[in-house]
Formats: structure tokens, sequence, C-alpha cells
């Protein structure tokens, strides 16, 4: 009996281990980190985080403890979880201008940049971009940037970067830097015009040699200074509501984008549509996304939804909003998608419907820990106006 019950306890100290496993990070020099992942011939994966990015503490507590991450994590790379405002991470975000958190990096053994990534992912759709990361139709080169970590940026360029006393450069300093290079190809001067307000003197320079920027930094580098530039435009068009400037943020997304422009062409017409109050031009447009895009991006469409709500008074578009949110409330019924669709079916006039949807809501809201105030206040609403 003791041998049999000393062979059970060895099971579950073995279960316990297995259950705790978790990412072998190395967390070490760069210098060192390179040197591995050449000895061992595998990729380097780098976490890029800030103490306090939000969505780094989400994805670490959702994402990277699934096994399966884990595994090939630990198999087929060498792991590193690196401060972007401490240490070595501040050199490594001046030189490849990462600003935006959790953003993923990887290297070759070589040492070379050849992939990354953006944002809060759940598991499935994280374990696609670590093949991706691993496929080589999927990665791009990035021969302009230099080996080192140590590079000879402007002052205000390295004040950008940082923990609390990070500052943007005083108006004028950047393009003051950049009328003075000769080269305006090198890394420095990249960085500078990839991280830096420009004007119309840069932004036609940026455009007419993008592929040269694309060739030298990879697609994504020189893509995120484009998209910056094509919502910049957008925003003054919103801001000044002209037709014309917002036809001109569209030629830029046809002239300039390789990559799904039409995706970019209907984000770019909901945001605008939406934010001019044109309910009826954003009605088909939003047919067109979810027509595409599915109900991938149920957020988005909740979003857009809850703003018609709150600011289009025509019953039948109304109606429209609400058979988007009944997709959406069918694929993911959580209270915030509960609680947009019931002020819609309110609005457009269905009150049997909404009441029936607010419980249903109420109850959703109440099981996963949701304040559900704005749903009873309605419910109220929905039941005083019969």
């Amino acid at each position: 009996m003791r041998k049999l019950l000393s062979v059970f306890a060895l099971v579950i100290l073995l279960s316990g281990i297995t259950n705790a496993k978790e990412i072998n990070y190395y967390n070490k020099s760069w210098a060192e980190i390179k040197a591995k992942a050449k000895a061992e011939n595998k990729f380097i994966f780098i976490d890029c985080y800030t103490e306090w990015c939000g969505w780094c503490k989400v994805m670490d507590k959702e994402t990277m403890v699934d096994s399966g991450i884990i595994d090939l994590l630990n198999t087929k790379f060498v792991s590193v979880k690196m401060d972007m405002e401490k240490g070595e991470g501040v050199k490594m975000a001046m030189k490849y201008h990462v600003t935006g958190f959790p953003t993923f990096m990887f290297f070759n053994a070589d040492g070379e940049y050849v992939y990354n990534t953006f944002g809060y992912m759940k598991i499935p759709e994280f374990n696609i971009q670590l093949e991706n990361a691993r496929n080589k139709d999927k990665e791009f080169r990035a021969p302009g940037f230099s080996a080192s970590l140590d590079v000879d940026y402007p002052e205000f360029y390295k004040n950008m970067f940082g923990g609390d006393d990070k500052k943007k450069p005083k108006e004028g300093e950047a393009l003051a830097f950049l009328d003075k290079q000769t080269d305006l190809f090198n890394e420095i001067s990249w960085a500078v015009l990839s991280k830096t307000a420009l004007n119309q003197k840069y932004v036609t320079y940026f455009l007419g040699n993008i592929n040269r920027y694309r060739s030298l930094y990879g697609a994504p580098s020189a893509n995120d200074k484009l998209n910056l530039l094509i919502d910049t435009k957008l925003q003054e068009a919103i801001k000044s509501k002209k037709e014309a400037s917002f036809k001109e943020a569209m030629e830029m997304i046809d002239t300039y984008v390789t990559d799904d422009k039409e995706s970019m062409k209907i984000y770019g017409r909901l945001a605008y549509y939406k934010e001019m109050g044109d309910w009826k031009k954003l009605a088909p447009v939003m047919d067109e996304f979810i027509s595409k895009k599915g109900l991938e991006n149920a957020n988005y469409i909740n979003s857009i939804s809850w703003n018609m709500y709150e600011k289009c008074d025509d019953k039948a578009l109304l109606k429209k909003a609400c058979s988007w949110m009944k997709g959406v409330v069918g694929a993911e019924a959580s209270y915030a998608n509960l609680d947009t669709y019931v002020a819609l079916l309110y609005k457009s006039g269905n009150k049997k419907e909404a009441e029936e949807w607010a419980n249903t809501a109420i109850a959703a809201g109440k099981k996963s820990g949701d304040e559900t105030k704005t749903t009873e206040e309605m419910l109220k609403k929905i039941k005083g106006s019969k």
C-alpha cells in the first residue's frame, strides 16, 4: 500500500510539474541572445512590453500560458521578454521604432530582423503569428538596419523613448534635422522620418520613395508610416468636413497601399461617415464590411451601432443596425453586445423583443460581473412606454 501511495504521489507531482510549465525566457544582453540563437540555430522571439501596458499583462495571463505556445517558444525560439523603457530595451525601441505595446519582434538565427506583429491576441491568433514568423514566405528583409544597438541618434529622438521623462521634439526640430541630411535613407534619417510629424515636403519625399524604404527597413515599418499619414489626412477631412480631403485620403490608399487596400478603404469610409453623422452612406458600407469580414470584429460593429443608437433617428437605419447586432450577439453574447442590441431594438420601435433581450442582457451581465444599470434603466423605459 505504501508503495502504491508513493507511485500515486509521484504521478500527482509530475502532473503538477507539467501544468506549471512556463516559457523559458533568456533575458540576457542582446549580444548573448544573438550568440545563443546562432549556436542553437533558432529564431529569436522578443516580447516587447512596458510596466504600464495593460494588454501586455492580459496576454501574459490568458495567451502566454497555453501549453502549445509554451512548447513552441521553448523549442523553436530563443525567447526574450524585454521592457522597452529600461536598459537595452530602450535601445531596441529606438532602433526598431517600437512605441506601441505589446509588440512582438522576430529575428532569424543570424540576428536579422524578419517579422513583427502587434497588439493583444488570443491563443489561436498568436499561434498563427508564431508559425508565420518561421515561414520564409512571410518574412521581410530589412538590410537598412545596422547590426549595432549603439546608433548616434539626435538628442531629440532619444528623448522620445525611455520612461516617464520621454517627450516629443520641439516644433520644427525634426524637420530642421532632416533638412541638414545628405542621405535620407540611412537608419538615423529613417528613424526621424518614421517617428516624427512631417511637412508636405517630406510627406511627398517619403511617398515618392516608399518602395525603397520598404526594401531597406521592411514593408511593415514603411507601411506603419504610410498608415499614419493616411490617418492624418482622414482626420484632417473629418475636422474640416471637406469631401475633397476625404477623397485625397482614399486616393492615397489606392496609390500606395499594397495589401488589402479595399479593407482599409472600408474602414476609412466608416470612420468618415460616422464622424459626419452620415448614416445613410455608412449603412451600406457596414453591410459591405460584414459581408467581407464577417463578425470577426464584433467590438467595432458594436461601437458603430452604439453611435447610431445615440445619434441616428431614422428607424429604417436603426433596424439595419439591429440586424448587424443580431448577428453579433448570436456569435458573441457578451453583456456589452446585448446592451447595444436592446437599445437599438427599443429605439427602432421593437419594444417586445427589446424587453425580452433586456432580461437576457441583465442576466448575462450579472453572471459575468458587469454593471447592468444602463440595461435595467432601459428595461424600465420599455415597460413604461407600453
